[in-house]
């Protein structure tokens, strides 16, 4: 129990509850010294106290001296927080008790003090009134006393006459008390148990040594928090230098990828066969749906995967432009704000890609008007991902997954559509729908 109570009396100062401790006294003076700071303490912490007294302090005296420091004490006395008796009123009224049951009795008193409200238990006794042949029997009972009263919120303190005491009686009180005070020379000084001056001196060492671990370990701590703080600056910076060139390397792959693009645009003009103008067109399409994924890497926070939603809002905008068919073709994309890594993207990408495509060449012959809607749901936690591109033109042979197709495009989306565990489904009547379902 590390809760401390005042004990009221400055030499001692405050103690743990379950203290027992006594005082050598020689004169009432010294008794009112003590018992009276030591119950105005114990009142004023809401403690029920009782004090049995003996001669040369008898209640009368007692309460006489406590009304000079506790002014409502009779209050007090008449709502029972404290109770004053002499020791032979207290002996008619305990009889001949055993050690135990007195010890109990007193236990009894401080579990009906707690239940009444009251902080704890606080109780003195002088032993003025004690023979030679109740000697033994009592030493019994004090030596118990320190025993019970640990870990129970009761405060004992117990007052011998020095006079009355010889050299063994008062081997035998300090023994049995946690410590003793007497006065000498007109000062109060404390006299403790050999077992309780080892127990605080192996306790003062152990809070020592303790320390010092507390300290070895807070050094070495501290430490490592500075090595910690070092080497995350320093990752923090590698982070941050990866960041600037896979940038860097995101913006030269995209100016390649156009440079590839602006070559692919000079041989298609140059070419008669419109075939192959038309090959070189669709392969400037691919190169384009690659570029825009490095520019969105280039453009954003992150340097490895995109919105992909976003993306494909970029990439229907060039194809309709690559197609002319701006004036005459609705395009609506729904993305659920996913991200997608690099190695996804690009395969997405060049899906989505021929997807469109193939809505802009065939569904709207003869320079028909319509629209076209992209949608993607991206993969996660064992959900497949799903893109869907759907048109309301002229209508498709319903396609299943495992079929290959004839033309290039398709048998190029069966390809890609392996390298991210996906499968392509192509259905027709109003309009035509593309479908791809994929894992990573």
């Amino acid at each position: 129990m590390g809760e401390l109570a005042n004990s009221g009396i400055p030499a001692i100062g405050s103690i743990p509850w379950g203290s027992h401790f006594c005082q050598f006294y020689e004169t009432a003076d010294d008794l009112a010294d003590t018992l009276v700071p030591y119950f105005k303490a114990g009142l004023d912490a809401n403690e029920q106290c009782m004090w049995v007294t003996s001669s040369p302090f008898g209640a009368e005296d007692a309460l006489s001296a406590l009304r000079n420091a506790v002014p409502d004490v009779d209050r007090r006395m008449r709502q029972g927080q404290i109770e004053i008796i002499d020791h032979q009123d207290w002996y008619l009224r305990t009889g001949k008790m055993g050690a135990d049951e007195v010890i109990d009795g007193w236990l009894q008193r401080k579990e009906q003090a707690l239940a009444r409200g009251y902080s704890g238990f606080r109780l003195t006794g002088n032993t003025y009134f004690l023979e030679a042949k109740d000697w033994d029997s009592f030493t019994e009972y004090e030596s118990k006393v320190n025993d019970c009263f640990c870990n129970h919120r009761v405060i004992a303190l117990c007052s011998y006459c020095l006079a009355k005491s010889s050299a063994g009686d008062v081997m035998d009180v300090v023994k049995n008390h946690q410590f003793a005070l007497t006065r000498r020379h007109g000062e109060w000084t404390l006299i403790e148990h050999g077992a309780l001056k080892r127990a605080k001196e192996e306790l003062r060492r152990a809070n020592e040594d303790l320390e010092r671990r507390v300290d070895e370990r807070t050094a070495d701590l501290s430490a490592a928090l500075a090595v910690l703080r070092e080497t995350t600056a320093n990752l923090q910076s590698a982070l941050s230098d990866k960041d600037v060139l896979l940038r860097e390397v995101h913006h030269r792959v995209k100016n390649n990828l156009q440079i590839i693009n602006s070559l692919l645009t000079f041989k298609a003009l140059r070419s008669t066969d419109s075939s192959i103008r038309e090959a070189f067109n669709d392969t400037l399409r691919r190169v384009t749906a690659m570029s825009l994924v490095h520019e969105a890497l280039y453009q954003q926070e992150t340097t490895s995967a995109i919105d992909f939603g976003r993306y494909l809002t970029v990439l229907c905008e060039a194809l309709s432009e690559s197609f002319g068919m701006t004036d005459r073709i609705r395009l609506e994309v729904v993305g659920d704000g996913s991200l997608v890594h690099l190695d996804a993207a690009i395969p997405l990408g060049l899906i989505a890609t021929e997807a469109i495509s193939n809505a802009m060449k065939h569904a709207f012959p003869n320079g028909g008007a319509g629209s076209i809607s992209v949608t993607f749901n991206g993969a996660g936690e064992g959900k497949p991902g799903l893109l869907t591109v759907r048109d309301d033109g002229t209508g498709a042979v319903d396609t299943p997954p495992a079929a290959g197709g004839s033309g290039t495009g398709f048998r190029l989306v069966h390809a890609i559509a392996k390298q991210v565990g996906g499968q392509v489904r192509i259905s027709g009547g109003q309009g035509t729908t593309f479908t791809l379902d994929y894992m990573s």
